[in-house]
């Protein structure tokens, strides 16, 4: 079994320790990032839609990309133009997203969280990150239809 299979199952099992403590985390994990990042507050125009989309999206990348999953690719471009918009949002404030993701899913399982599970997500984020990173540096879609 690869590494990414490895880890894509223990995040599957972590995302069923967290069960119902993902209950209200999107609007919890956003509200924690804004206050960390006032400055990004005005790119977020339904920070209500928002916040449930970015979560949902997050977990799905980190998950697709454990099981290299081709969409992946397609979901980080769309990441990235979808944002170019709205502010100039760096690799970093990504990684920082990603982090603070896992970090609620940590603290919201508890106990229930699988030990390895954490290694895991940070591994795929640190991947998931790298990604966002090369894509940032490739000029915008509409400007490559030039």
């Amino acid at each position: 079994m690869s590494l990414e299979s490895e880890d894509h199952a223990l995040m599957e099992a972590s995302l069923v320790a967290l069960g119902d403590g993902y209950e209200g985390m999107a609007a919890e994990l956003f509200d924690d990032l804004i206050a960390a990042h006032p400055q990004h507050a005005h790119a977020f125009l339904n920070p209500a839609a928002a916040r449930e989309r970015m979560t949902r999206e997050t977990l799905e990348a980190l998950l697709g990309l454990a099981e290299d999953a081709p969409w992946v690719a397609t979901t980080v471009i769309d990441f990235i133009d979808l944002h170019r918009g709205y502010a100039p949002f760096t690799a970093d404030d990504y990684a920082d997203w990603f982090a603070r993701v896992i970090v609620a899913m940590e603290r919201r399982a508890g106990a229930a969280w699988p030990a390895a599970a954490s290694g895991a997500w940070r591994r795929q984020a640190a991947r998931l990150t790298a990604l966002v990173a090369a894509e940032l540096v490739r000029p915008a879609l509409a400007d490559e239809a030039v």
